[in-house]
Parts: structure tokens; C-alpha cells; sequence
């Protein structure tokens, strides 16, 4: 169902008319039996998947990884896509950002202060 990790992020206009895809829970289903099943391949932690599915269904979902959704729920599930932006975003250095020039060690100034072993 969300399998694709990386599938191309709809553009803003088409995120904003289209309803998040649901999934109707149909027996009673620990929630990390659901991660599992709803992001098979997922490179996320299941922690960090667990967490997306509780900010998008905070009515149903506390986050305890023993909880049982009961059956006949619909849930709201997030875009695999989308959870993974949100999650490494942060995470990825600005590409214009670059390092401050600092002392090397090939300038002997620099390396003055080292401790030398035999």
C-alpha cells in the first residue's frame, strides 16, 4: 500500500485538495503490528512511524506501543513521503552554509599545544 519510500511529493496545490488515504483496521491490531503493515519497507524506525501515526489520529492513538486499535476504525495515514521529508529535513546541513576557516594542522602555531608521544 505505502511500500514506495520515495515517491515523488505532490506539489502544494495537490496535497491541499487531496484527502489523506485512510485505512480501516480490520481486526483489533497492536499499533506496531500496523506500522509494520502499513510501511513494510520502510527505512524508519518504528518509533518514528508510530509517532506519525499518532499526530495524525490523536483521538484514536496515544503512542503506546501496546495499544490495540479495535477493529472497524478508520485511521488517517500519512504520506510515507512526506514523513520522511519531515523527519530528515532537519537533519541535512543548508547547502549554503560552509565551514569557517580555522587553524590547520599544518600550521605549526596550531600544533604548538599538542601532546607528543614517544
Amino acid at each position: 500500500m505505502l511500500g514506495a519510500a520515495l515517491a515523488a511529493e505532490p506539489s502544494d496545490e495537490q496535497a491541499a485538495s487531496t484527502p489523506a488515504p485512510s485505512y480501516t483496521v480490520a481486526q483489533s491490531t497492536p499499533i506496531d503490528k500496523l506500522v509494520h503493515t502499513l510501511y513494510a519497507n520502510s527505512p524508519l524506525n518504528t518509533t518514528v512511524l508510530r509517532q506519525a501515526l499518532v499526530d495524525a489520529n490523536p483521538k484514536i492513538i496515544t503512542g503506546n506501543p501496546q495499544q490495540r486499535v479495535k477493529a472497524g476504525l478508520s485511521i488517517v495515514v500519512p504520506d510515507h513521503a512526506q514523513v520522511v521529508k519531515a523527519v530528515l529535513t532537519p537533519l541535512a546541513a543548508p547547502a549554503t552554509e560552509t565551514q569557517e576557516p580555522g587553524p590547520s594542522a599544518r600550521e605549526y602555531s596550531a600544533r604548538r599545544q599538542w601532546v607528543r608521544f614517544p
